[in-house]
């Protein structure tokens, strides 16, 4: 049994609780990470031996902490802040 959300079951054309048959392909592609320089030249400092310990989730997780905009304390959207050491 294999769970399926509402977006892809509409997206397939099939409603919850309904019994379908599947072809599943293993998908063996390796995942990399493109992790921004700054914050690799932080990791540098201690934590890049972690990171590397990561699954694929995990790494993108963290770079995404990074890379994408924080909301500011009025509720817009604001960059990053990233000071230099």
């Amino acid at each position: 049994m294999i769970s399926l959300s509402a977006e892809h079951r509409a997206a397939a054309g099939v409603a919850g609780g309904e019994e379908v048959d599947l072809d599943i392909d293993l998908d063996t592609a390796p995942r990399e990470v493109s992790v921004p320089a700054d914050f690799a030249a932080a990791l540098d400092a201690g934590g890049s031996a972690h990171l590397r310990c990561l699954s694929y989730s995990n790494k993108s997780w963290h770079v995404l902490q990074v890379e994408a905009p924080r909301p500011s304390r009025h509720g817009s959207a604001a960059s990053p802040s990233r000071s230099t050491p």
